[in-house]
């Protein structure tokens, strides 16, 4: 079955682990990049207001073809015990009907179980099916750690 990792990252990390995730898993990659400004203090706070909020974004790519792929899996960061609006808008225009999805949350480890619910709710409603899911507490971790984290998390979910 082929699969991708479709990510969105504001400071890197979810980055990390996504690649880490696609050396071990396989698969291709796809980074959603916001188009909204989100660097430094006010760009993160304003990304959190509208994290809380519900609200969407630009993002790049706007919509990704599916058809290939058997296995789905996203990643974000959580803000405000919400997902990011990058990875919020793109769910949005996601085809997931009959899909098998993975979602991974990267977070200060607190929020995450929130966001892992709406993200399942959001892909259930477009037509996926969770098959997995899994978080990773990034607050004041570095790569050593995001490196075992990534290589735990694809033992989870190796078929």
């Amino acid at each position: 079955m082929k699969s991708v990792i479709l990510y969105y990252s504001r400071t890197g990390k979810t980055r990390f682990l996504s690649e880490k995730l696609q050396q071990e898993l396989g698969g291709d990659l796809v980074q959603i990049r916001d188009l909204k400004k989100r660097k430094g203090p006010f760009g993160f706070l304003t990304g959190v207001w509208d994290a809380q909020l519900g609200l969407t974004t630009q993002v790049v790519p706007a919509s990704f073809d599916l058809s290939k792929y058997g296995l789905v899996i996203l990643g974000t960061p959580v803000w405000a015990y919400s997902p990011t609006p990058a990875i919020s808008t793109f769910l949005q225009a996601c085809d997931l009907k009959d899909k098998n999805v993975i979602i991974f949350v990267t977070s200060r480890g607190v929020g995450y179980r929130r966001a892992i619910d709406i993200l399942r709710g959001r892909v259930e409603a477009k037509g996926g099916k969770v098959v997995g899911v899994g978080s990773v507490n990034t607050w004041f971790r570095g790569k050593r750690y995001l490196f075992r984290a990534g290589v735990e998390l694809a033992k989870l979910w190796k078929t």
